[in-house]
């Protein structure tokens, strides 16, 4: 009786180590941002960065992309924004080299070149501002659904998240909490 309760208990022990050994191989990863699916081809952007080279989302395929449309002067959210993402790729360590921050400026009047590479440089000196003729700037704000009104102070309330094969996989809020947005690009850049 004894051998065959051990055979029982042990045959049980061995069925549910291969259950949770198949759950988590087929469990897909719990993302915490808004999960766009089926993910979208990012709209191709075509600008200049503050340095004054030519910025192509193309271009950044390998790297998973941060993209945010705001301004320089923006009182709350764009500063929020870019502190959160610093925190978030300082979480990263080195492989946040794998990941490009962009923002798109909805105020390209007082956004110069020199504004934008201040601005971001206040948050991370890898983090590229992005501006460019008008009609190149309005065709971008409008592939991705922003508006911008007379003064180019009303932006997008998302940070778009574009894996490395250059797919739109989730979007966060500006308030998003830096640990989301590394768990998540912990996630994206391990392929998952």
């Amino acid at each position: 009786m004894q051998r065959k309760t051990l055979l029982v208990g042990a045959g049980i022990l061995v069925l549910l180590t291969i259950v949770t050994v198949i759950f988590l191989l087929t469990s897909k990863p719990s993302y915490r941002g808004a999960v766009i699916t089926p993910p979208w081809l990012a709209p191709e952007i075509k600008l200049t960065d503050h340095n004054g080279q030519p910025f192509t989302m193309s271009g950044q395929r390998g790297k998973v992309v941060l993209l945010y449309f705001g301004y320089v002067n923006c009182p709350d959210e764009c500063p929020l924004t870019m502190a959160h993402i610093k925190l978030a790729l300082q979480s990263l360590g080195d492989r946040a080299r794998d990941v490009q921050v962009a923002m798109v400026s909805t105020d390209p009047v007082r956004d110069t070149p020199q504004a934008l590479k201040e601005f971001m440089g206040h948050f991370d000196p890898s983090f590229l501002g992005l501006t460019g003729t008008p009609a190149e700037l309005q065709k971008t704000w409008a592939d991705y659904g922003v508006t911008v009104e007379q003064g180019g102070e009303t932006h997008s309330t998302f940070l778009y998240v574009v894996d490395s094969a250059g797919d739109v996989r989730e979007t966060f809020l500006p308030d998003a909490e830096p640990v989301d947005i590394a768990t998540d690009l912990d996630l994206l850049l391990k392929g998952k």
